[in-house]
């Protein structure tokens, strides 16, 4: 391999398949990339181990079923940042719906961090239009149907009701409920 290897290229990342634990210090900076490292290492903690899937992107399972999805992205601007995917939406077949854990998260009053990260379709893989979703009782027109909700360089609350959500998400899996 060349020495010029930067391991958040693709086709270095296709041949070595880099742990996102050493491509985030390349990417990102600051608490942008302290707040990524501390969450891939809860990750690891709890038994959600990310693996590289595709450029800048890696997955988490629990039991087999994908149930988290990192990844590190460049915006239209010199911007680079972190997204994080929980794989809790029926409409494009992945664990479950936000709606069954309505109860957990409206009683915590933590409908407003979903609310606030659905992602509106910009035809970005010429899929569009979006669907019209609900989600914890609330109508959005237009939402992506890849990508329904994410968490594009998540706060710290944001991490928190994320931190809070795959506990369930996990019990969901380990109940055989999917």
């Amino acid at each position: 391999m060349p020495e010029n290897n930067d391991i958040s290229i693709s086709k270095f990342q296709k041949e070595l398949k880099p742990k996102i634990e050493d491509v985030i210090p390349i990417f990102l900076e600051g608490i942008v990339k302290n707040s990524a490292l501390e969450f891939i290492a809860y990750m690891r903690a709890n038994k959600m181990q990310p693996v590289w899937s595709a450029h800048n992107s890696w997955s988490a399972s629990y039991k087999g079923k994908k149930i988290c999805t990192v990844r590190l992205a460049l915006s239209h601007f010199p911007y680079k940042y972190w997204v994080i995917v929980p794989h809790i939406s029926r409409w494009n077949k992945l664990i479950s719906s936000y709606d069954e854990y309505e109860e957990n998260i409206t009683n915590d009053g933590l409908q407003n961090i979903v609310w606030d990260n659905v992602n509106i379709c910009r035809s970005c893989a010429d899929c569009g239009p979006g669907w019209d979703m609900t989600f914890l009782g609330r109508d959005f027109k237009n939402v992506c149907h890849n990508v329904p909700v994410w968490y594009c360089d998540p706060n710290e609350a944001e991490i928190d009701f994320i931190k809070s959500i795959l506990p369930l998400m996990k019990q969901t899996i380990a109940d055989n409920k999917v």
